[in-house]
């Protein structure tokens, strides 16, 4: 494993579990009603930066990150996030895909446009409680380095929140 990219997984291992601490409720925008919106205001908020709102639109069945997770935690988790879906564009490859033993998710494959290249890789959606859509797992595997060139796309575990 790469030294950059294993030190962004361990970014992303943060706290161990998630890091529930509550601490940073959140009365922002209503969450996506679609699985599309969900995605499509997400990845709007990568290419302006804005991670305040990433980490709305980021989350688990729960809600948001930004509404369960300990704030310097999410911030470390979206910049690195933010680093890696970097992109001037995006198109829907496929989906929404049913996830194996999980009614309440979907996967997609999208393509992130860059300078340089290309790149698909699966970016997964849950249900909230509330009726909503969230990004789950954007799936950071699969993307190789931020500052490299492209690579195939891989398997394995992701980056949940």
């Amino acid at each position: 494993m790469k030294p950059r990219l294993a030190l962004a997984l361990l970014l992303l291992a943060g706290t161990g579990g998630g890091g529930a601490c509550g601490s940073n409720p959140t009365i922002g925008k209503p969450l996506p009603q679609t699985m599309n919106e969900s995605i499509a205001q997400f990845l709007a908020a990568v290419k302006a930066n804005d991670e305040k709102r990433m980490g709305e639109l980021w989350g688990t069945e729960r809600g948001p990150a930004a509404n369960n997770m300990n704030g310097d935690v999410l911030r470390q988790r979206v910049t690195v996030i933010q680093k890696y879906l970097d992109h001037s564009g995006y198109r829907i490859i496929e989906g929404p895909l049913l996830v194996p033993g999980h009614d309440d998710r979907r996967m997609y494959r999208v393509e992130l446009q860059r300078a340089n290249c290309n790149h698909v890789w699966p970016i997964e959606v849950v249900r909230t409680h509330s009726g909503g859509w969230l990004v789950y797992d954007v799936h950071l595997e699969s993307a190789g380095s931020p500052a490299g060139p492209c690579q195939a796309a891989t398997t394995g575990g992701g980056t949940k929140p």
